[in-house]
């Protein structure tokens, strides 16, 4: 039978990694250079490496570059990223907003001040997914400017996320988005979704962030495994 490129792309990335010919914390060529060396698309590429993140053995950082995942500190029982869970092919995320709120802590009463960053994926034309990033932020942050700053913020926001010191615990529930997601994924209100919650904290467990998901079932497709396999 004969293997699909994608495939082919994880297997060989797998196989090098395995071997150690990719060590941990190496970055990969870059997209384009994957998509060139295999004369396929961009999208091939991005879900072959989804895949990998997904399985624990790649860290993606956005606009930074894939990495190898060090596993003996991978925190994950259960992996999860949209480009790796969902049954569509993502082809493009939008930056919907970028600004500063108040979030509730989880399992505390108090509010704290938070960086917010709204974004919708999509597959083709059709909305498939919408995530919120909220990074806690302590003392004072000049809100000037702030959409002017959003690449270098969302970066920021995802370095941190995807440390190996911070521990990420997630909470999967059914929800219904407010009216507003509703309206920007085309769904009806009284329909409810997949609400995906990541929590991050210090090894410490002080609570830095949080991020959210939402993703219709039909959509998505959960698994979990021990992160030591």
């Amino acid at each position: 039978m004969k293997v699909k490129i994608y495939e082919r792309i994880v297997n060989d990335i797998l196989a090098d990694i395995k071997s150690g010919l990719l060590k941990p914390n190496e970055k990969l060529p870059t997209n384009q250079e994957l998509a060139e060396k295999y004369q396929t698309s961009g999208v091939t590429v991005r879900k072959s490496l989804a895949t990998l993140v997904n399985q624990g053995y790649l860290v993606s950082i956005e606009r930074v570059g894939t990495f190898v995942k060090e596993r003996e500190q991978d925190l994950f029982l259960v992996n999860f990223s949209l480009e790796g869970n969902i049954n569509e092919e993502i082809t493009d995320i939008e930056t919907e907003d970028i600004l500063i709120s108040m979030t509730k802590v989880k399992g505390e009463r108090r509010e704290v001040k938070t960086l917010e960053i709204r974004r919708m994926y999509f597959s083709g034309s059709m909305p498939v997914g919408y995530s919120i990033d909220a990074l806690y932020l302590k003392g004072r942050y000049m809100t000037e400017g702030i959409e002017k700053k959003a690449e270098k913020n969302i970066a920021i926001m995802h370095r941190i996320f995807n440390s190996y010191e911070v521990k990420k615990i997630m909470e999967v529930t059914m929800d219904y988005p407010n009216k507003y997601i509703s309206h920007r994924l085309l769904i009806d209100e009284d329909m409810p979704m997949f609400c995906i919650n990541i929590y991050f904290a210090t090894l410490e467990d002080h609570p830095i962030g949080k991020r959210t998901f939402y993703v219709l079932g039909e959509n998505i497709e959960l698994k979990g495994k021990s992160c030591y396999e």
